[in-house]
């Protein structure tokens, strides 16, 4: 017992050496700038990478006011062909996707197209096929439709076909539609893509490239566009060395993990099973491939830099892309109770399409916005009128309030306020 107490220490240690030696060559190439009073979030930054916690390339913007006061970027695009981090390296924001065409969804609302409360079915009739036919639009963006999964595979080829609509009218529920809610990861953005052709006639990537992104000079897109894929970072994902050490740092990363390989009920396995082609394992990660990464998932497939992300939600905020009204409606979770999420267990607010997290500093009130996996992370914040987006290529172990690095430049950003 005393040989495998000593053999399981100096494993660990070895670990934890290695995931802890400094990379000096990274300082070099943090570039961009940081107005006062945000001059600590540069240091924060550079700390992340002196230490450690960055082993690729990463980026931070921050919007306050409207006004650009920190963009940040710095270590590597390919560690493995020495290609530098640049202005206007891209990389994908996975879930924070979804943030991106909550958006979408708001001002299609504010043009009057659709409302929020209205039945699915208004719009798609067929949608309402085995026991769907009271789903809602908010149903839907909170994440209550009860299809985290499909009953039937979505092939690489059916993207952009009508194979997916027809599997999604196929589906059956997991749970009674609005009586629960369990993340759909990449389901999201299936029915929501669907909705939008419904209701404007244009997919959710040609509708934000058209009606967004185009009127306000944003270099972001929903899947990637191969002619720019030269300038896309290359993802990897953490190795275990990286696992422990954050572990260690934060155990409640344990509980994060469990949950994909602890569940008895195949919930995982079957949203997986939806889409095989859509690799994240530990030796094949799909969407380094340029013909999956420029599909238009829009819950999945974002890619843009950390500025031209932060700008969007900054106009947002200013009220150049939706109405005041329109806006003040985001600025609370409709879904803000207790409750067990039927696929990540822990209980998420949600509304709109957005995360919402309760206000660092003002009572009864919440920010909102759209973690992503790996790290990613989109924070906003209306009250000060503040946005901060978070993007980087080497993935963490935690996402959302469990990635240290991001959350180590958010606390910086609120302590310079």
């Amino acid at each position: 017992m005393q040989s495998t107490s000593l053999l399981i220490s100096s494993v660990l240690s070895v670990l934890l050496y290695r995931s802890s030696l400094p990379s000096p060559h990274y300082d070099e190439t943090i570039k961009g700038y940081s107005l006062p009073p945000f001059k600590n979030v540069e240091n924060e930054f550079r700390l992340n990478f002196a230490e450690n916690f960055e082993r690729d390339g990463a980026s931070v913007a921050v919007y306050h006011k409207g006004e650009l006061v920190v963009n940040l970027w710095g270590g590597y695009a390919d560690t493995t062909a020495d290609r530098v981090w640049k202005k206007d390296t891209q990389t994908l924001l996975f879930s924070a996707t979804k943030g991106i065409t909550a958006v979408c969804i708001a001002l299609l609302v504010d043009q009057g197209k659709l409302r929020y409360d209205d039945l699915v079915v208004k719009f798609w009739p067929e949608y309402g096929a085995n026991g769907k036919q009271n789903t809602t639009v908010e149903d839907v963006l909170t994440h209550k439709a009860g299809i985290p999964f499909l009953d039937e595979r979505v092939d690489f080829s059916d993207i952009g076909t009508d194979e997916v609509r027809l599997k999604i009218e196929r589906a059956k529920p997991a749970w009674i539609p609005g009586t629960a809610s369990g993340y759909h990861a990449v389901t999201f953005g299936f029915i929501l893509d669907e909705l939008i052709k419904k209701v404007d006639g244009r997919d959710t990537a040609q509708f934000f490239r058209e009606e967004i992104a185009l009127k306000n000079e944003l270099d972001l897109s929903i899947g990637v566009e191969k002619n720019k894929f030269h300038r896309q970072a290359r993802i990897t994902l953490p190795d275990w060395p990286e696992y422990v050490k954050d572990i260690i740092r934060d155990p409640r990363i344990i509980a994060m993990l469990g949950i994909s390989t602890v569940r008895f009920d195949g919930i995982i396995e079957k949203i997986t099973a939806t889409h095989s082609w859509l690799n994240f394992g530990y030796d094949m990660f799909t969407l380094n491939d340029p013909d999956v990464a420029s599909l238009p998932l829009s819950a999945v497939t974002g890619v843009g830099t950390a500025q031209d992300t932060a700008k969007l939600f900054s106009l947002l905020l200013q009220g150049k892309i939706i109405s005041n009204s329109t806006l003040t409606g985001l600025h609370r979770p409709t879904l803000d109770t207790w409750h067990i999420e039927q696929v990540v267990l822990y209980p998420v607010m949600k509304g709109h399409g957005f995360f919402y997290d309760p206000h660092p500093t003002v009572l009864n009130a919440f920010t909102f916005g759209h973690p992503g996996y790996g790290g990613q992370n989109v924070h906003v914040d209306p009250i000060n009128d503040l946005v901060v987006v978070y993007l980087s290529n080497g993935l963490k172990t935690g996402s959302g309030e469990l990635c240290y690095p991001s959350q180590r430049l958010l606390r910086s950003v609120y302590a310079s306020l």
